[in-house]
């Protein structure tokens, strides 16, 4: 479904993808994991063209998405995201935060917006906050509210990008079973995270970066047991506790 060839992004002189190769196919979770400033965030934001590679390509469903020319809105319509802040309309309530792109991007008439909005704050066991402002709520509430912000695109694919980092220990877990339940629902998926244990319950693959570069890639069997990678032994040695 996508498909990155050598792809290239810098910012200033500071190279900080050098050169990613990966396929992703349709319905599978990748997870991308490493340190803090090994061009992970960077990556998942070059995949929706939030960010513009300076040389590689980018192809989804065959279509390269990279170059000029490039309807960068509908791209971006195929792929939701959700990032570590919530972005939420603080003076919009939480159905309105929800149904505000379909109308306005998507075209839908508000019934219909409504109408979806609803059965996805139902899925995120929100229901009950259609009507509240994102103030009241808390982190892991808001979160979730973004989730179901993103969804309300109907996109194809859905990246997450360190959706639970700024969360309190205690939210996270609401937040992930969510992720979860996306997955087990052939959602693809290119998920960036430090949680570990969510890598190797989720994951068909895991890509671990550092430094630009991807490392290691193989199932969480392969990279949590089998790996024979310095680097990345190296990596998970510190993060495994």
């Amino acid at each position: 479904m996508i498909k990155v060839d050598n792809l290239k992004k810098s910012f200033g002189e500071k190279e900080v993808l050098k050169g990613i190769n990966v396929e992703i196919a349709k319905g599978e979770v990748l997870t991308v994991i490493g340190p803090s400033g090994s061009g992970k965030s960077t990556f998942l934001r070059c995949l929706n063209l939030l960010e513009k590679p300076n040389s590689g390509s980018i192809y989804l469903d065959g279509h390269k998405i990279t170059g000029n020319n490039i309807d960068e809105d509908k791209v971006r319509a195929r792929m939701g995201m959700v990032f570590q802040s919530f972005n939420l309309f603080p003076h919009k309530t939480v159905l309105e935060n929800i149904t505000l792109a379909p109308i306005k991007i998507l075209g839908k008439d508000q019934g219909q917006a409504e109408e979806l909005a609803l059965i996805l704050l139902d899925k995120m066991g929100l229901s009950e906050k259609a009507g509240a402002y994102p103030g009241s709520l808390s982190g892991g509430q808001q979160q979730r509210v973004a989730i179901a912000r993103a969804l309300a695109m109907e996109p194809e694919i859905m990246l997450f990008d360190e959706a639970t980092s700024a969360l309190d220990p205690e939210m996270v877990g609401d937040v992930l079973k969510v992720m979860k339940d996306l997955a087990e629902e052939g959602m693809t998926m290119v998920v960036v995270t430090h949680e570990m244990g969510f890598a190797r319950e989720v994951s068909d693959r895991i890509m671990f970066m550092d430094e630009g570069i991807v490392y290691d890639i193989g199932s969480p069997e392969y990279i949590f047991s089998q790996t024979q990678n310095p680097r990345t032994r190296e990596f998970l040695s510190k993060v495994l506790i």
